[in-house]
């Protein structure tokens, strides 16, 4: 009896983000809340909360998988690009299926030179993004107070730094904030 009344909530929870994170939502560039409580694990063992995205006026997410060979492909361009971004500017990457065993993910980040945070699981608003993603790659931007800004990138890009730095601006626009340019 239990798992009639839960499954309906969980799957309208999940309809809710999903369209947090579908391109169907409205034209509005108003900030949607998205991680306003949560504890993450980082892929060396350490943590990342919402307290950790008030250092940066926008944060990009990167959600990937080592499963993905459009994942692990972008992955040396994604490095190439969070190293050129300025100090406001975060990027971390979310690896969604390390498990009990963060070998491949660590060996993959290793040989494409990507140095950042990797976030590897989490509890509260982080565990509900994590499920509502549908698609890897996928890109999210998220301003200092965890809301969602700006648009979703799914797929990959062939001009990945071109396009990220022109989503990050927009972003960064609607906020309210300076936009940027990536260092050479």
């Amino acid at each position: 009896m239990k798992h009639k009344i839960v499954f309906p909530l969980l799957l309208a929870a999940a309809l809710t983000l999903g369209t947090l994170l579908s391109g169907c939502s409205s034209e509005s560039d108003e900030p949607k809340p998205l991680l306003q409580s949560f504890t993450a694990t980082t892929l060396d063992g350490g943590s990342f909360t919402q307290a950790d995205l008030e250092d940066k006026d926008l944060t990009i997410m990167n959600f990937w998988g080592t499963f993905c060979t459009p994942c692990v492909d972008e992955m040396p361009d994604l490095a190439t690009f969070a190293q050129a971004l300025p100090d406001n500017v975060g990027f971390l990457t979310v690896c969604v299926d390390v498990g009990g065993d963060p070998t491949n993910a660590k060996s993959i980040l290793d040989q494409s030179g990507y140095e950042g945070i990797t976030l590897i699981s989490g509890d509260g608003d982080f565990a509900a993004l994590v499920q509502a993603v549908q698609s890897l790659p996928t890109t999210i931007f998220v301003d200092n107070q965890g809301n969602l800004v700006g648009d979703v990138i799914v797929g990959g890009r062939e001009n990945l730094s071109k396009d990220f730095l022109a989503a990050a601006n927009k972003a960064l626009k609607a906020s309210g904030k300076a936009e940027i340019s990536l260092a050479d």
